[in-house]
């Protein structure tokens, strides 16, 4: 059945105006997406040029220069200026290989401590030890350090009245057999003649002798021994008595010693 005359172009009026009605709608939206971009930027607050964003992905003046020819040199690239100048010049330079920084004032070699040198501790003992040598050598010297009992000349002769001989002494010893020969407190030595010889000592003093044990008192019957070390000098038959084997130390006293007296004949 088909519509009437007049139902067909009321439905003919009614398509025409939802067609306007869309197409009115599709153009607002297009607008107002316009206007909301722009007033996004607008209202946002921000510079373009001041966001690092919008920057990096605007095109910089070098992208827009021409290219440099081929064969030129390249542009010698802008100091830095400001406070950055001031930071490169602060800053000291890095060595190479990330190596230590060499010193401002290298150490020389004559400045170096050489290997196996002493150390403060011992220096300071060393020090020391001279400064005791020096003070026992200013010292006023005795007569006991001056001269000498067993001297190798007569000038450093200590007298026999300056040598000490409080308690027991330790002098240097030997044996004259000079048989037939003269004594300097008169007569001549025979074989089996017991005394001893002494460069000072007043003839006739009595002497008492040490050695291995055995004592023996002995009166000093002429001068020497003139060998420099040497204070005293026995008689062989005195040597044999006592065991003295000819030459080394021997105790001695002007009073008693304590040991196994020597018989005589």
């Amino acid at each position: 059945m088909l519509p009437r005359q007049g139902s067909y172009g009321a439905l003919l009026a009614a398509a025409g105006v939802w067609a306007t009605a869309l197409a009115v709608a599709a153009l607002a939206v297009a607008a107002l997406a316009g206007c909301g971009g722009s007033a996004g930027s607008a209202s946002s607050g921000r510079d373009p040029a001041a966001d690092p964003v919008s920057t990096s992905a605007q095109p910089g003046p070098a992208a827009s220069s021409p290219a440099a020819p081929a064969g030129s040199a390249p542009a010698p690239a802008a100091a830095p200026t400001g406070s950055a100048t001031a930071t490169a010049t602060a800053a000291a330079p890095a060595p190479a290989g990330g190596g230590k920084i060499p010193p401002a004032h290298p150490v020389p070699a004559s400045f170096r401590i050489a290997a196996g040198a002493p150390s403060d501790a011992e220096v300071r003992r060393e020090v020391a030890q001279l400064r005791r040598i020096q003070r026992a050598e200013r010292k006023a010297q005795t007569v006991q350090t001056l001269f000498s009992a067993a001297p190798d000349t007569a000038a450093n002769l200590l007298p026999w009245d300056l040598e000490p001989k409080r308690g027991r002494q330790v002098s240097i010893a030997s044996v004259f057999r000079d048989y037939g020969l003269g004594i300097a407190c008169g007569g001549v030595l025979h074989a089996n003649e017991l005394g001893v010889a002494h460069k000072t000592a007043p003839c006739g003093t009595i002497i008492t002798f040490r050695y291995a044990g055995r004592v023996l008192r002995l009166p000093v019957i002429d001068r020497g021994p003139y060998i420099a070390g040497r204070e005293w000098d026995l008689t062989g038959a005195a040597a044999d008595l006592l065991g003295f084997p000819g030459l080394g130390p021997i105790e001695w006293s002007i009073g008693p010693l304590r040991g196994q007296p020597v018989v005589t004949r």
